[in-house]
């Protein structure tokens, strides 16, 4: 009976609830944005924390017009906001100069945690635990499988810190013996005069799935500093 009581206090619009509801999308939003941290994407932990609470406090904020004061409807505020996600989303997608097209995966994560946290705020609990769990899924275990059996990298680019005594040539005879070709290098700032940090820019036209987990043996390399992919 408790239990039930407790549920039933959750659902209604309180102090309790609306702590409860903002602290689970926090959470549900940070671990989503966490695992597309990690993989160095446009978007990360801040950003999906800040999405899945904004978009939990605006489903509150139409219940609590309707509720409170009888006008408005509760589904207005949050079909904007699944509308509204688009300009985030478009930030996340470049296009590179082999016309590929990236960050799909972050603008479709981006709009499934706004979905996320509306069904948060609005206090459908059982529908953001599964879809958390789901996105969960999809971005660990699906992503795997994805990139294992599907996808075949045709480019990709690397941050590089070596000593610049020793400069870049063992780092480049590596990377073309793995069968990728270095498309461009620009050099950054690295605070230290001996230190040369560059971005390269790599693309192969037969590259196999096993060469781009071959590339962290870069750290291995004479001189190598830090490597970043």
């Amino acid at each position: 009976m408790i239990q039930l009581d407790l549920v039933g206090n959750l659902r209604d619009l309180n102090l309790l609830s609306v702590c409860v509801r903002l602290g689970l999308a926090m959470v549900f939003g940070g671990t989503i944005g966490f695992e597309r941290g990690i993989r160095q994407r446009a978007a990360g932990l801040r950003t999906h924390m800040l999405l899945c609470v904004g978009s939990a406090s605006t489903m509150l904020v139409s219940q609590f017009m309707y509720a409170s004061y009888g006008v408005g409807d509760p589904a207005r505020l949050s079909a904007q906001v699944i509308s509204g996600i688009g300009f985030l989303g478009a930030g996340t997608i470049i296009i590179t100069r082999r016309n590929q097209i990236k960050g799909l995966t972050t603008a479709a994560t981006l709009w499934a945690t706004a979905c996320m946290g509306l069904a948060v705020g609005v206090g459908f609990y059982e529908c953001a635990l599964v879809m958390y769990v789901l996105l969960i899924f999809i971005l660990l275990v699906v992503s795997l499988l994805d990139n294992r059996y599907l996808k075949v990298p045709t480019s990709t680019s690397l941050y590089l810190e070596v000593r610049r005594d020793i400069g870049l040539g063992d780092a480049i005879r590596f990377i073309h013996e793995i069968g990728w070709t270095v498309r461009d290098v620009k050099e950054f700032p690295s605070g230290r005069p001996d230190v040369l940090a560059v971005r390269m820019d790599l693309e192969s036209e037969q590259a196999m799935r096993e060469d781009l987990s071959c590339m962290h043996m870069l750290r291995d390399q004479e001189g190598v500093i830090r490597l970043e992919m």
